[in-house]
This record gives structure tokens, C-alpha cells and sequence, in this order.
């Protein structure tokens, strides 16, 4: 016995010692199994957090979330703009899950609205902010704002401004020790649903946001006046008696159109010396061309002369021409050169041969030269006096072509026409003491001061014509305003009581200013075709100083006051939101946004007040 029990004591050890590895093996494998478990749990949020990064939008990104909150719910959280949140020690919203939490709060005291996102664990321990990946997604009705986040002292600050209104839906990822976690919360502010039918029912129109010209304008007063340089006074330049009148006051007439006849002695006094100069003129051309005519047939005969033909060619070669006085001096004189030519020729040849005597040789000599001097003089003087004869006619027909002109000049200062002058030859002689007097300019007969039979002066005044085509509107601009007036800049002119406007450009603009009311006058030229815009009218006045064009403009009607902000209500479907604007210069009409809406967005215009009202009425202004 004593021998068996060592070894029934070294089985029983051996069995223990099996026993007791095979049970350490179970616990390890119960362990690894637990371990590989966490490891695929974690491993699975990596592989959602690996598809999220590679994806790029944002409605991908939210896809994903939803899968990982399907799968663990436990990170990841939803709420509604209808549910109490509860509130941080900043005054944030909190999100909490596990251990940890974000306090997010926007903050916009003393700078642009940012968001200030504090991570703790749920026992409000900081959690290093190196620890924590943070993005935020604002959907709104027009875009999808990122937030980025970077740390700062105790609070991770969103790198963008949360721009207003404060109404989106937001989208918050997180990822704090290898695990993601997301919320969604809806924040809705200044935003109303409307259908169409309340649309219609309310009067609301809706319009587009877009390029717009805006106008500074400076309001000023006028005073509608006549066209001074259109305006013509008819006086009748000469004594008389009115015959007939034509024209009335009120009356539209044309240029050259008749406006009365006046009988006028002084006036048939200046036409019987038109017609004496006229003719006399006429005399004197006359004059002229036929001494022009006998000078150039003189000239042909002296041409002709030259050429040493006989006697008789000459006469055959001019019997023709005209010539006078002329042929009868220097034929004979050429006639008597040719002969002593002949006899002093003979008288040579025979003196050459000793058969004729010395002296009658001489004598011939003698009376050849002295017969040529004689020519060559007639010639020379016969030149001479057919130069002169044409300088006397045309001296002549000068000074009565000068006549003349005097006496047509002073028909025309009298107010006859041309062609009245060139008729005058036609009428009787009774016709001569008439003066029409004609209108010089087409337009209307705003003054008269004559009746049949009544004598009148040659300065009186008795018709006053107007063309109202244009008118002037004389403005009054205060001194004080002068620096941003200019010559050339747009005006716009208008009667409230008569319903009229008009448009024109500053032309002139006065170098004195009036002592009594400071005031400095400017001038627009302004078309009248239908009349409409009477001398002596009153008139409001929109100058132009400055005149450019906005990217982006709205209606000033359609600007509505919600909270501290000036918005318009821009429509998305049947949602209206209260877009705080950024304005710029307005012309009254126009307004110019320089920030908050962009070109192509539809906006309430009219009744948009309506909106705002029910806005007010949902308490949807502002919270945070």
C-alpha cells in the first residue's frame, strides 16, 4: 500500500495539472474571442470611416452615417427644431453618446457669428482638443455651408462665419478615439411656408435678383420756358398800313408761310430801284461783251496782218468779223506798208544795177520806213486803246452789278425774298407797295399785336412765333450742391398733378449765382412733340450725379425690417426666408445689395410684408 501511494499521488497531480491547462486554455480562447470581437466591432467603424473620407458629397456622407448609426447605434443621434434641447454651460447644444459629448454654441458677441464647439466626457472632463476631428454641415435652401474647425484655447472655433439667418439643417461629424460619431439637428429661423394659393390671395408678386442701373440722384424744383433760341419776333422792317392778316394767335404755321400783307410806299420806292439797276446792269453786261467780242476780232486782224498776206486776202479773211473803227485805221495803213514795200524793192533792184538814181532810191527808203513806222504805231495803239475800252466796260458793268446788289441787299434787310426779288418784273405796278411778310420759322403764333388797316412802325412787334418741338426747363440748384453737378449729366423731369414726365441732359449751367435765393440756374433741353409740357409750368426734378450698375438689386419696396436686419424673402418652393442683406446706394426705386442674396434668386416684392407677418406670427425669429 505504501508503495502505491506515491504514485496515486503523481496521477492525481498529472490529472490536476491537465485539468487545470486545458481550463487556462478556455479562458484564453474565451478572452481572444472576446479581443476579436472588439477588434471587428472597431474595425468595421474604421472601414465606415474610410468610406466616408472617400467620399465627396455631402448626401454620400450622410448615407454612410446612417449605415454606421444603423449598425451602432450608440453613436449617433438625431434632433428636431421641435424638441427642448438641452443647453451647455457655454449656452450651447448639447450632443452627448458613450463618453462623449459636444457643447456647440454659436457665438456673435462683438464678431461675425462662429461657431465655438467645447468636447468633454460626460463627466465634463476636457478631452484634449488633438484628440478630436470636428466638420459641420449647414444645408440650407440654397447651398450646403462646410465648417472647418481648428483648435483654439479651450474650444475648437469653426473657420467660417455661420452666416444669417441662422435657419439650416445641421450635419455634425466627430471622431474621438478611432470611433465617429454624428448628429443631425434642425435649426429653422425667419422662414414661413406659403402655397401658391396664399400667394395669390395675399397680392404677393415675386421677382428676380439681378443687374440693376442705380442712380444718386439730387431733388430739385424748375420751371418749364420756352426754347429762347426757337422763338422768333416778326417785325415788319418798314412803315405802312396792314392790307389783310392771315394768321391768328394759337395758329401752327410753316416756315416761309404768309402772315399778313402791309402797303408801303417806302417798300415801292426800294423795288422801282431794283428794276432801274437791274436794267441798267443788264445795259452794261451788254456793253461789255461786245467791246470783249470787237477787241478779240481786233486781235485776229492783227494776227492775220502778221502772216504779209495781199491786200485782198486780208479783206476776204475779215469781211466777216466785227471789228470797227479798227479795220477802217489799219487796213490802209497795212495796204500803204505793202506798197512803198514793193516800190522801195524796185527802186533797190535798179539802183543796184546803176540804172535808177541814188536819190530815188533814198526816197523810197524813205517812204517805206516811214509807212512802216506809221503801222507798227497804229498797231501798238490799236492794242492798246481795246485793252482800255474793256477795262472802262467792265469798271462799268461793275459799278452797276454793284447798284443792283445794293438794291436787292436792301429788299432783303426789308424781309423780301429772293425769289420774290427775281419775280418782281412780273407784277403790275399796284403789286409794288405790297409786303408780305412770311413766317421764318415753322411753329405755333404765341403773341399778335396787329388788325386790318392799322398803321405800323418798322420796329413794331407784331407777330411772336414759338416752336414748342422743345422746350427749356429752367432748374434752380443751391449753391451748396454745386460740387457734384456737371455739365452733361442725366435729368429726369416730372408733373405729379399733370401725370407727365420727361427725360434730358444738363446743357448749361449759369457762372453767377442769385444773390437773393443762392440758387444757381441749369438748363435741359427737353422734347415736347405732343405739347404737353407748357411754358410757365412747375416742374420736380431728379439730377443724376452719379449713375453706375449693381451686380445684384432689388426693388426698395420689397425690403422689409425682421429683427435688426434689413431682408428681402427669397422663395425656395412654397418657403419664404428672411435673407439679411448688405445694401449699397439707391436711387428710391433700385436698391443695390452688396452682400447676402445673389443674382437669379426670386424675391417677394409686393405685399411682402405679409410674410414678415407671418413669420412674427410663428415665433420663427431668431434662436439659437
Amino acid at each position: 500500500m505504501k508503495s502505491r501511494f506515491p504514485f496515486l499521488a503523481i496521477v492525481i497531480l498529472g490529472l490536476g495539472l491537465v485539468a487545470g491547462v486545458w481550463i487556462m486554455q478556455m479562458d484564453r480562447q474565451a478572452s481572444r474571442d472576446a479581443h476579436d470581437h472588439g477588434h471587428e466591432s472597431a474595425s468595421a467603424e474604421h472601414d465606415a470611416e474610410h468610406a466616408h473620407d472617400s467620399k465627396k458629397e455631402s448626401d454620400h456622407e450622410h448615407s454612410d452615417d446612417s449605415d454606421h448609426t444603423h449598425k451602432d447605434e450608440g453613436h449617433s443621434g438625431e434632433h428636431s427644431h421641435d424638441e427642448v434641447m438641452k443647453r451647455g454651460p457655454h449656452g450651447g447644444w448639447m450632443f452627448a453618446k458613450d463618453d462623449f459629448q459636444l457643447e456647440v454654441s454659436i457665438f456673435e458677441s462683438g464678431t461675425p457669428p462662429q461657431f465655438r464647439v467645447y468636447p468633454t466626457k460626460l463627466n465634463g472632463e476636457p478631452i484634449p482638443l488633438e484628440d478630436v476631428d470636428l466638420a459641420i454641415e449647414l444645408k440650407r435652401l440654397d447651398r450646403t455651408d462646410r465648417i472647418h474647425f481648428a483648435p483654439m484655447r479651450d474650444y475648437l472655433l469653426g473657420q467660417e462665419i455661420v452666416v444669417e439667418p441662422h435657419s439650416f439643417e445641421m450635419e455634425i461629424r466627430s471622431r474621438w478615439r478611432e470611433r465617429v460619431y454624428t448628429w443631425h439637428h434642425s435649426q429653422i429661423e425667419a422662414r414661413v411656408e406659403l402655397p401658391e394659393n396664399a400667394l395669390k390671395n395675399s397680392g404677393i408678386t415675386i421677382e428676380k435678383a439681378g443687374p440693376q442701373t442705380i442712380k444718386t440722384n439730387l431733388r430739385l424744383t424748375g420751371e418749364i420756358e420756352l426754347n429762347e433760341e426757337k422763338v422768333v419776333h416778326i417785325v415788319p422792317r418798314l412803315n405802312g398800313v396792314v392790307k389783310k392778316v392771315f394768321k391768328d394767335l394759337g395758329d401752327q404755321v410753316k416756315r416761309g408761310e404768309l402772315l399778313a400783307i402791309i402797303e408801303s410806299r417806302e417798300l415801292a420806292d426800294a423795288k422801282i430801284n431794283y428794276l432801274a439797276a437791274m436794267k441798267h446792269s443788264k445795259l452794261a453786261a451788254i456793253d461789255l461783251e461786245r467791246e470783249k467780242q470787237v477787241f478779240d476780232n481786233t486781235r485776229a486782224m492783227l494776227n492775220l496782218l502778221e502772216e504779209k498776206l495781199e491786200t485782198d486776202e486780208v479783206y476776204r479773211r475779215l469781211n466777216t468779223l466785227v471789228i470797227g473803227q479798227n479795220r477802217e485805221t489799219l487796213i490802209p495803213a497795212y495796204a500803204k506798208l505793202q506798197w512803198t514795200e514793193s516800190v522801195y524793192l524796185r527802186e533797190k533792184r535798179l539802183f543796184d544795177k546803176g540804172i535808177s538814181s541814188e536819190s530815188d532810191y533814198l526816197r523810197a527808203l524813205e517812204d517805206h520806213k516811214s509807212a512802216e513806222a506809221k503801222y507798227r504805231a497804229l498797231r501798238e495803239k490799236i492794242a492798246y486803246d481795246g485793252d482800255w475800252a474793256i477795262q472802262q466796260k467792265q469798271k462799268k458793268a461793275e459799278m452797276e452789278e454793284l447798284n443792283l446788289q445794293t438794291a436787292i441787299q436792301k429788299l432783303l434787310a426789308i424781309g423780301l425774298s429772293r425769289k420774290q426779288i427775281e419775280r418782281l418784273g412780273e407784277h403790275d405796278e399796284p403789286t409794288l407797295t405790297y409786303y408780305e411778310l412770311r413766317s421764318t420759322l415753322g411753329g405755333t403764333v404765341i403773341q399778335k399785336h396787329l388788325t386790318t388797316g392799322e398803321a405800323v412802325g418798322q420796329d413794331d412787334n407784331i407777330f411772336v412765333l414759338a416752336d414748342l418741338s422743345d422746350v427749356w426747363a429752367n432748374i434752380a440748384i443751391p449753391a451748396n450742391d454745386l460740387k457734384g453737378v456737371k455739365l452733361g449729366q442725366s435729368v429726369r423731369i416730372y408733373n405729379d398733378v399733370m401725370g407727365i414726365e420727361g427725360l434730358g441732359r444738363l446743357t448749361y449751367l449759369d457762372s453767377v449765382i442769385d444773390v437773393n435765393t443762392r440758387t444757381v440756374t441749369g438748363r435741359v433741353v427737353v422734347a415736347n412733340p405732343d405739347r404737353l409740357w407748357r411754358p410757365g409750368t412747375f416742374i420736380g426734378v431728379d439730377l443724376v450725379l452719379d449713375e453706375r450698375t449693381a451686380p445684384v438689386a432689388v426693388k426698395r419696396s420689397a425690403i422689409q425690417s425682421l429683427r435688426d436686419w434689413s431682408v428681402v424673402f427669397v422663395k425656395y418652393g412654397d418657403l419664404f426666408e428672411g435673407r439679411p442683406l448688405e445694401l449699397g446706394v439707391s436711387d428710391g426705386v433700385w436698391v443695390e445689395v452688396t452682400g447676402g442674396l445673389s443674382a437669379g434668386e426670386s424675391y417677394a416684392v409686393e405685399n411682402s410684408f405679409t410674410i414678415k407677418a407671418e413669420i412674427e406670427k410663428s415665433g420663427a425669429v431668431h434662436q439659437h
